[in-house]
Formats: C-alpha cells, structure tokens, sequence
C-alpha cells in the first residue's frame, strides 16, 4: 500500500494520505462486517458502500490551539444498501456492524498504542 501526501506538504499527491487510508479501512471494515452478518443471518443485500466524510483542522496537526484535536473531531458514516429486505433486517446488521466492527470499535474507544522509537544510524551506501 502506498501512502502519500499532497504536494504542498511534500508528497508527490498521487495516493491517499495517512488519514485517508484510515478513513478507507474504517468504511472498508463496516462494509465487511455488514456484509458478513448479511450472509451469515441470510439477508440479501444487492450492492453495499460506505461513504466516509471528515474534516481535520489544522490548527491541532501543528500544535497551534491546545483545545484542537489533531484528528478528526467528527467523522459522519453513511451506509448505501441496495436490498429488498425489510427495513429492520437492515437496521439490525447496521446495529451489529455498530458493536461488532473492529476498526470502528478502535475508532471509537481510546486504544493503548505504545509508541517507541529504534535510532539508527543510516548506512553509507
């Protein structure tokens, strides 16, 4: 997987920054898990996606205003189900997706990450 960032932060712009990736395999994960419960409970569903909007202030990135997060404060979800099903076996997977998905469920609730670091020195090739 390549991860970049826009030109006007040094990258070459030509794949998702770190953010965005995070963003896909959080709609990824949701659309996985529905459609995992959905074959499991058996309820058809045609076509799925999973459409993912956030906005990042930069403010918090640089350390600029204490009271703003350096990620994303909201992030809005909005799931695409073709299905003939009844509107309640569609609510029920978007509720097992809701306690079941696993990045959603790192999304949502403070996760340890213990962070470290491993100085070298670079090689002279």
């Amino acid at each position: 997987m390549t991860i970049d960032e826009p030109v006007n932060w040094g990258g070459t712009g030509t794949a998702p920054n770190p953010a965005e990736a995070m963003l896909a395999a959080l709609g990824a994960s949701i659309e996985v898990t529905i459609r995992c419960y959905a074959d499991f409970l058996g309820i058809q569903v045609k076509s799925l996606g999973v459409e993912l909007s956030a906005e990042m202030n930069s403010q918090g990135f640089f350390g600029l205003d204490a009271s703003v997060r350096a990620g994303f404060p909201v992030i809005s979800a909005t799931v695409k189900i073709a299905s003939e099903e009844e509107p309640e076996a569609i609510s029920k997977l978007l509720e097992i997706a809701g306690r079941c998905c696993p990045v959603l469920d790192n999304v949502r609730h403070p996760t340890e990450v213990a962070l470290s670091f491993d100085l070298v020195k670079p090689s002279e090739d």
